[in-house]
């Protein structure tokens, strides 16, 4: 059986709030999913060659035409990232930069659905907002019909560095004010924040009805 749906995570962190999230919507679909961590492939940005022009087949040597292909027949992407910089991550932004290669002539992705979901370093962060419009920009502009954004709360790097606390670039004071004593309630897990983890749930429920109504026409 192939792959209905592809979840996508650009974020680094071993089972992070930003892959958990994703595979929430996977799981709750009951299709037939994979995963990709991309911070274990190797995917560069787009080179801007137009090697994919006449066959949408990106000529890049690295892992991303065998990901491209798996993308081509799958119904339904759940594509995730977080937000450093106020922006989308450089892993998630070179694989949207890659999906170039399928629009040439035939738009190989018009029509699948998708949602975005995103994770933000800080509580209430604008780049949160940022990379969960940058990551629905690049899909809708594939021709995906975007389902819904998942927008969660997670933990800035200062929290487990071990210098947070005192460090004169620290992202502790601007999160927390003047207590920025690390403490185990001050981290943000995604299974708490259950509306998002509701949202996933309802979302994952809406692509399975909306891939199978295809199949049974």
């Amino acid at each position: 059986m192939r792959t209905q749906i592809i979840g996508v995570s650009g974020s680094p962190i071993q089972n992070s709030n930003t892959d958990r999230l994703i595979q929430a919507v996977l799981k709750a679909s009951g299709l037939s999913a994979e995963f990709i961590k991309l911070s274990k492939t190797r995917i560069s940005p787009c080179i801007a060659c137009l090697g994919c022009k006449k066959d949408n087949i990106c000529k890049v040597d690295d892992d991303f035409p065998a990901i491209a292909e798996k993308v081509r027949n799958a119904g339904a992407l759940v594509v995730g990232g977080y937000s450093p910089y106020g922006g989308v991550d450089g892993f998630t932004k070179a694989f949207l930069e890659r999906l170039f290669s399928l629009r040439h002539q035939n738009g190989l992705n018009r029509g699948k659905l998708a949602v975005v979901v995103a994770t933000g370093i800080g509580r209430g962060t604008p780049g949160l907002n940022e990379a969960t419009d940058q990551i629905s920009h690049a899909l809708k502009l594939e021709g995906m019909e975007v389902l819904g954004q998942l927008k969660a709360v997670g933990n800035p790097e200062c929290m487990v560095c071990g210098y947070g606390e005192t460090c004169p670039m620290s992202a502790l004071p601007w999160i927390f004010g003047e207590d920025t004593t690390v403490t185990s309630e001050k981290f943000s897990t995604i299974e708490n924040q259950k509306e998002t983890w509701q949202q996933a749930h309802d979302l994952g429920l809406v692509i399975a009805a909306r891939l199978r109504g295809q199949l049974a026409m």
